[in-house]
């Protein structure tokens, strides 16, 4: 929905999308779609290789080899974080572009 969302909403668009509203779409588009497809995967993977060190391993051994894993999920967690708080962003200015837009349609 990241991806897709926005792209409907350019479609559907109730008057002609200049520059501010497009580029604040195509912001929330792409920041979804490098969630969806780059920082997911590598979130995924990360917790996965946890889930396994952690059915194999205990104690100090655990820690040892957790250790960077939990390091390397938090950055791709946080990544994560801040292309969602992109893509509210890019789809608030839209909706700001968009209210603006309707408001000169209104009959005084």
């Amino acid at each position: 929905m990241h991806s897709i969302s926005p792209l409907i909403l350019g479609l559907t668009a109730p008057m002609p999308l200049q520059a501010g509203p497009l580029i604040s779409l195509i912001t929330a588009s792409l920041s979804g779609c490098l969630n969806l497809l780059w920082l997911l995967p590598w979130t995924r993977r990360v917790k996965e290789e946890r889930q396994k060190v952690a059915k194999e391993l205990s104690g100090e051994e655990l820690e040892a080899k957790d250790a960077p894993l939990r390091k390397e999920f938090g950055k791709s967690h946080g990544m994560s974080l801040l292309f969602n708080l992109t893509h509210v962003v890019g789809l608030a200015a839209y909706g700001f572009y968009l209210a603006k837009g309707l408001i000169r349609y209104v009959p005084k």
